[in-house]
């Protein structure tokens, strides 16, 4: 079962819960489709490895810095877009810079 697929399923999140677990997961999907390790996303984000695991195991809440800095690293940008009808049920946070 892939993400898309399991999200639907998960009843006893929030939808900010969702929004927060996708960031996570496209920033995951995108360190491993770069093959990267968590250690090597690290140094190029100037992050330790295990502020990198951190962000991975979704336990927390992470600090926008840290996004920023592991979202740059690999070739993302977080960007805002205006929720509406078509877009609600919808995260498009990261994008390709």
């Amino acid at each position: 079962m892939n993400w898309a697929e399991y999200k639907q399923k998960i009843t006893v999140l929030s939808p900010s819960e969702k929004d927060q677990i996708e960031i996570i997961a496209q920033l995951v999907h995108r360190r491993k489709q770069q093959g990267l390790t968590q250690k090597e996303l690290g140094n190029l984000s100037g992050l330790k490895q295990e502020a990198i695991a951190r962000l991975e195991k979704e336990n927390s809440i992470p600090r926008l810095y840290t996004l920023e800095k592991v979202s740059k690293a690999l070739g993302l940008k977080i960007v805002l877009v205006e929720e509406d009808d078509n877009t609600k049920n919808e995260t498009k946070i990261l994008e390709h810079v």
